[in-house]
C-alpha cells in the first residue's frame, strides 16, 4: 500500500489498465471455449480466445501489460536505484499503446478467424481493448504533463 500511494493519480489509472489487460486475458480463456460435439458426443474442448495468430498478440499484450506493471513498480519503489534510458513516461506510454495496439490485433483477427466462436469471447476482447486504451490515454496524459 505504501508504494501505491506514492502512484499518481494517472499512474494509478495506468495501474487500473493493467489489471484490465489481466482480467481481460483470463475472461478469454473461460468465456472463449467451445465444447466439440460430434454425433452427440462431446470429444473435447477448442479456445477460440488463444487460437492462431490471434493468441499470440494476446499473449503479447498480456506480457505488455506484466511488464508495464513492473515499470510502475520500479519507478515508485525506494530501493531500486534504476538508471532509466530515457524518460520512465515515455517507456510507459511505448509499452501501454504497444499493449493496446496487440490487444486491439487480437480482436481483428479472432473477427476474421472463422468458425463459430463464442460470443462472450468478445467481452474479454473489450475489456483487454479498454484496459490497454485505459493504460495508453492517462501514459499519454503523464508524458504531456511532463512537458509542460
Amino acid at each position: 500500500m505504501e508504494l501505491w500511494a506514492k502512484l499518481s493519480a494517472n499512474e494509478k489509472f495506468e495501474a487500473y489498465g493493467v489489471v484490465g489487460l489481466v482480467v481481460g486475458w483470463i475472461l478469454g480463456l473461460v468465456l472463449g471455449s467451445s465444447s466439440v460435439c460430434v454425433g452427440g458426443y462431446c470429444v473435447g474442448s477448442v479456445n477460440y480466445f488463444n487460437w492462431g495468430n490471434a493468441g499470440l498478440f494476446g499473449i503479447l499484450a498480456l506480457v505488455l501489460g506484466v511488464i508495464l506493471g513492473v515499470v510502475l513498480f520500479l519507478k515508485v519503489s525506494p530501493s531500486a536505484g534504476i538508471t532509466w534510458p530515457m524518460p520512465v513516461g515515455q517507456i510507459i506510454l511505448f509499452i501501454s499503446a504497444a499493449a493496446l495496439v496487440c490487444a486491439a490485433l487480437m480482436t481483428l483477427l479472432q473477427f476474421t478467424n472463422g468458425g463459430n466462436p463464442p460470443v462472450l469471447m468478445y467481452v474479454a476482447d473489450v475489456v483487454m481493448i479498454g484496459g490497454g486504451a485505459v493504460a495508453t490515454w492517462f501514459a499519454y496524459q503523464t508524458w504531456m504533463a511532463s512537458k509542460a
